[in-house]
């Protein structure tokens, strides 16, 4: 993958620790995208992205509910579709195990059959779950795989270009996580050099993790702590933006069965 950074100057130490975060970033982050059987190669792919959990009861795919939903429009509408988990088929209406449109997430059965052809890394949350709650501040990495970089030749020949960001919570409600990226502050890994810093099209990225990243008893570790749902905001003002803001949905929501807990009195 084609990578360029843009933070402008970094130490060592950070440097390695960054090059780690991005590589369990980008290992986390899976893409799940589908095409037309009846198109010829090579052929535009839609989709999302993906992570997957491992629990005592099996794996347990997350994604975001509209993901889900654009592949069932996409079917009703007549294409004769294949789901791939990055380039393993799946079966997505089988392996749905819940689904809820107002917190826009879908989680669905994995077996490891396909983690392991997918090339993935499951998190493993046998241990602890839900993950902690974040704090303002707490240091966070977003990855997905956006759709404007995924280049395909046949479905076991595409190459697919992530895209990681390391950034900090700003706040969280029971439902959100608020973060912002600005490019003097962050640090982020681009699909492509002409992928622009701020305002960039995410479009494919839904469903991607949002991990969190601690030091404790002098180790790294992660939790899984949200959900990509939406792109960054738009300025309302028209004016040249000197960051991004983020709203992640929180994954406290998903229960370790893969059932996802709705928020009783929340009203849209």
């Amino acid at each position: 993958m084609a990578m360029t950074a843009t933070r402008h100057s970094l130490s060592s130490e950070e440097l390695v620790l960054n090059e780690r975060v991005t590589a369990l970033a980008m290992q986390s982050a899976r893409p799940l995208i589908w095409h037309d059987v009846r198109e010829h190669w090579p052929k535009r792919l839609l989709g999302g992205t993906c992570f997957i959990l491992r629990f005592e009861r099996g794996l347990v795919g997350i994604t975001a509910a509209h993901v889900v939903t654009a592949y069932e429009n996409a079917a009703h509408r007549g294409a004769d579709l294949i789901c791939l988990l990055r380039t393993v088929p799946i079966n997505l209406n089988e392996a749905i195990i819940d689904r809820d449109e107002a917190l826009d997430i879908a989680t669905f059965s994995v077996t490891e059959d396909q983690l392991i052809e997918s090339k993935a890394i499951a998190i493993d949350c046998r241990s602890q779950w839900p993950p902690p709650t974040p704090d303002c501040g707490d240091a966070i990495s977003v990855s997905g795989f956006p759709e404007l970089f995924v280049k395909p030749s046949s479905y076991d020949r595409t190459e697919f270009r992530a895209y990681v960001s390391l950034t900090r919570v700003e706040d969280v409600t029971d439902r959100d996580i608020i973060s912002t990226y600005e490019p003097e502050r962050d640090f982020r890994v681009k699909a492509a050099p002409d992928f622009p810093d701020l305002g960039a099209n995410l479009s494919g990225c839904s469903g991607g993790p949002v991990l969190m990243h601690v030091e404790r008893n002098g180790l790294h570790r992660w939790f899984p702590i949200g959900i990509v749902v939406r792109g960054p905001r738009a300025s309302e003002d028209g004016l040249p933006r000197e960051f991004d803001l983020y709203q992640f949905r929180r994954t406290h929501f998903i229960a370790t069965d893969g059932s996802i807990k709705r928020q009783l009195g929340w009203l849209p």
